[in-house]
């Protein structure tokens, strides 16, 4: 018998780090696909017969993970999931065996020191401060792999959001580095009297 199972997970970002950073990501399904510690396998698909009519037109991936069942046994799952963007996140609907079905609803949220503040969600530990990262996942499974299912889901979804905080971190580090440089280019070329047109004409006799 199935059981519905609905939970919310919220990463706070750290400082630095811009939302068109984290919305590239978001939006890239392959990178999202590739993130996941469990996905060994991956391909782009046709909307399945099981599609509705809003997913139908969705992008579609075939996928391959790999599942620790317990120690020293491992086995893989196979599963359509599509991809859906929002102006502000991400939803996936996947589905799997055994009539485990999972929708995934990604949103970023949260403001920067120059924006205005606005009122947070309670009850959800939602940061009064900076940029984050909300995970809201409304999944169906059979009652006796529900607990199995979600452990797994949290702790690869983790590993996940870690990746993509590290990424953006790499991501915001050279676009900053780069406006350094150029910055600096300017300044140098700027200084000099020759590069600026502002060298003395030369004197003929």
């Amino acid at each position: 018998m199935p059981k519905r199972t609905v939970f919310t997970t919220i990463t706070a970002l750290p400082a630095g780090i811009t939302r068109d950073t984290v919305l590239e990501t978001l939006h890239n399904h392959t990178e999202m696909i590739d993130l996941n510690p469990l996905v060994i396998e991956r391909h782009p698909i046709k909307a399945p017969r099981k599609a509705t009519p809003e997913e139908y037109h969705s992008i579609w991936y075939h996928v391959v993970d790999r599942i620790n069942y317990f120690p020293g046994y491992q086995g893989r799952t196979e599963f359509d999931v599509c991809f859906h963007d929002l102006k502000i996140g991400l939803q996936t609907h996947c589905y799997a065996p055994l009539g485990l079905d999972i929708k995934d609803k990604w949103t970023l949220g949260g403001t920067l020191p120059h924006e205005p503040k606005e009122p947070v969600e309670m009850g959800i530990g939602v940061p009064k401060e900076g940029l984050w990262l909300r995970e809201d996942v409304d999944m169906k499974c059979n009652i006796m792999a529900t607990s199995f299912v979600k452990r797994t889901l949290k702790k690869a979804h983790a590993t996940l959001v870690e990746r993509l905080v590290e990424k953006a971190h790499l991501v915001e580090t050279d676009l900053h580095n780069n406006r350094l440089e150029e910055q600096s280019s300017v300044l140098s070329y700027y200084s000099d009297p020759k590069s600026s047109g502002l060298a003395s004409p030369s004197i003929r006799n």
